[in-house]
């Protein structure tokens, strides 16, 4: 039982050096964006992914209203 982060459509997590830490999409669907990495990562409801790199991380509210929860020690700051 992880904690549950509510997403406002248009607000955005910044995550701090998440190698290694899953996050999942629990409900809506979410945009990750990892500093100097090309990818574009989008997660639906029932997806996670692994970190895959030691950098800083924007996880996006993509559309609609989203609902996501990480690993513990998974360091999350909101903005916008």
């Amino acid at each position: 039982s992880h904690p549950v982060h509510e997403m406002p459509n248009g607000r955005t997590l910044i995550l701090s050096a998440p190698l290694g830490q899953r996050v999942e999409c629990l409900g809506g669907s979410v945009w990750i964006t990892l500093d100097g990495d090309p990818r574009d990562i989008v997660l639906g409801a029932g997806d996670d992914f692994v970190f895959d790199r030691r950098t800083a991380a924007l996880v996006s509210a993509l559309g609609a209203d989203a609902r996501i929860t990480g690993e513990d020690g998974l360091e999350l700051g909101l903005t916008g």
